[in-house]
């Protein structure tokens, strides 16, 4: 269950002697400067689902969205989001295909304690998605009723200060790295979740909240890389590949726009970090506190 929540969350990877505590102060809130930026430009670190009572977003932090022009996020928009919802339905084929007897009985049985559904009603509802869509519904118990979410906060703000959003990738491009993880992963990590089912929030994922609400990169790391789970096709997939990806753009849209970039906080530290990356490029990226 641990990583199946870093990959819902943080997409967390972290290289230990990169930020050392002694050195600078670990930040979800980073300032691009220098290397032909006119205005200052900040990288903030979300956590897509959070408890409500965990969700912190203060003045300070409205005020540095606020300054800029341009919100920059994974996705853009809420909109663009919502019209993903045709790209986890099978093209063809059957959800259960996927699974085992045995790990479809699994399902159906999880799937009734948390919703009372019964087989039936599992098999026609949910017999045309793919297996991600039962990795999100499960992990959805997980961060309690109605959990806070950092990017639709960030839009809102944005919509209603007149700023632009844009995205650093498409919702095809999202669902094409999910789709490219082996059957056998996207398998693993639905029954990852359904082990965790009956839990509303287990230790693992209060630990991983801890880690983000203090900020602590070092401790967020330690929790990746303790995981049973961690692999070098997800990390590379879903992690690395991205964040290089990412910087062309970065560096176009910092140069012309003051900017806020918002992505999941996973992509932020490490070797192959956007914060490294951006480093590695010249840039002076600076930790805020907020």
């Amino acid at each position: 269950m641990k990583y199946l929540i870093l990959a819902l969350t943080v997409f967390f990877s972290f290289t230990s002697n990169l930020f050392s505590q002694d050195e600078e102060k670990s930040s979800l809130l980073w300032e691009i400067s220098g290397k032909k930026v006119k205005s200052p430009s900040y990288l903030f670190g979300t956590m897509h689902l959070i408890p409500k009572d965990d969700f912190y977003f203060p003045e300070e932090l409205k005020e540095k969205v606020t300054s800029t022009d341009l919100l920059l996020m994974e996705v853009a928009g809420l909109q663009a989001q919502s019209q993903g919802t045709q790209l986890i339905m099978l093209e063809e084929g059957n959800l259960f295909d996927f699974f085992t007897e045995e790990q479809s009985d699994s399902i159906f049985v999880a799937l009734n304690d948390l919703f009372g559904y019964t087989e039936e009603q599992v098999k026609m509802m949910f017999g045309s998605f793919k297996p991600f869509f039962l990795t999100q519904l499960f992990s959805s118990k997980q961060f309690g009723e109605a959990p806070e979410s950092y990017e639709i906060t960030l839009e809102n703000l944005a919509k209603s200060n007149n700023m632009s959003v844009a995205g650093l990738e498409t919702v095809e491009e999202q669902m094409g790295f999910i789709n490219d993880l082996s059957q056998d992963m996207q398998v693993e990590m639905v029954m990852a979740a359904v082990r965790s089912a009956g839990d509303e929030m287990d230790e693992d994922t209060k630990k991983l909240i801890a880690a983000y609400t203090s900020r602590d990169l070092d401790q967020i790391h330690q929790y990746f890389i303790e995981s049973s789970a961690t692999s070098s096709e997800i990390e590379s997939k879903l992690l690395n590949n991205r964040n290089k990806k990412w910087i062309d753009p970065i560096k176009k849209t910092i140069r012309k726009n003051k900017t806020f970039i918002a992505v999941g906080a996973a992509h932020l530290p490490g070797e192959n970090g956007v914060i490294n990356l951006l480093r590695k490029e010249g840039y002076t990226v600076t930790p805020i506190q907020y």
